[in-house]
């Protein structure tokens, strides 16, 4: 009886789990901000290495600065696509509100530390590959800890478009790859329902 209570609430969880853009301008306590990252430093990692690393963002000025970095690089990437002008302007306000609104930003970058590292390229880009899994795994456990505590979050995937920007905005050390943005905060609206795939479509009994 107690596995199944726990496997409803667990289930509950997952299912009201939404991805929220849009944030009341009440801001995170930091203990609270420790206590949902040292959960998720339990999710699994190759070798346990944990490679993930999470610099938090609260000031507005640092936010501004990575919306500011970020919309730049997207600046020239949708310039590069021939994309229209009208539709580049609403990209990039789009980007920039939802980075600065957000009462946390949580960058996730991945080091190598720990990793194996072998003689041949192809079982070190592996390894790498591994420790880009686990970014999965560790993001998942963060919303789902967030979530448990009544806070939004929103998985952004621009840093891998502009590393170089999002380590110079942040001032992070050049061994840290940016792999992910989480925006963070308590929602100011429900978000949206996403259908999911039938289980018949993606899974088969052998």
């Amino acid at each position: 009886m107690i596995a199944d209570a726990r496997a409803a609430s667990f289930q509950e969880l997952v299912h009201q789990r939404r991805s929220i853009r849009n944030f009341r301008a009440e801001s995170v306590p930091r203990s609270l901000i420790e206590e949902i990252l040292r959960t998720a430093m339990w999710a699994p990692s190759p070798h346990n290495v944990q490679p993930w690393r999470f610099t938090v963002l609260v000031r507005d000025a640092d936010k501004s600065r990575l919306a500011e970095a970020m919309a730049a690089r997207l600046y020239d990437d949708l310039r590069a696509d021939d994309s229209a002008q009208d539709v580049i302007d609403q990209q990039i306000e789009r980007s920039r509100w939802r980075l600065t609104t957000a009462p946390v930003l949580l960058v996730c970058s991945l080091v190598r530390d720990g990793l194996v590292d072998y003689e041949d390229e192809r079982r070190s880009r592996f390894e790498w590959e591994m420790a880009v899994q686990s970014v999965g795994a560790v993001l998942q456990t963060v919303f789902l800890a967030a979530a448990a505590h009544d806070l939004g979050t929103c998985w952004m995937a621009a840093p891998m478009y502009c590393p170089a920007e999002v380590r110079s905005a942040v001032a992070l050390p050049d061994e840290y790859a940016p792999q992910a943005l989480i925006l963070m905060g308590y929602p100011a609206s429900p978000g949206k329902i996403r259908e999911r795939r039938p289980v018949h479509e993606v899974v088969e009994f052998r």
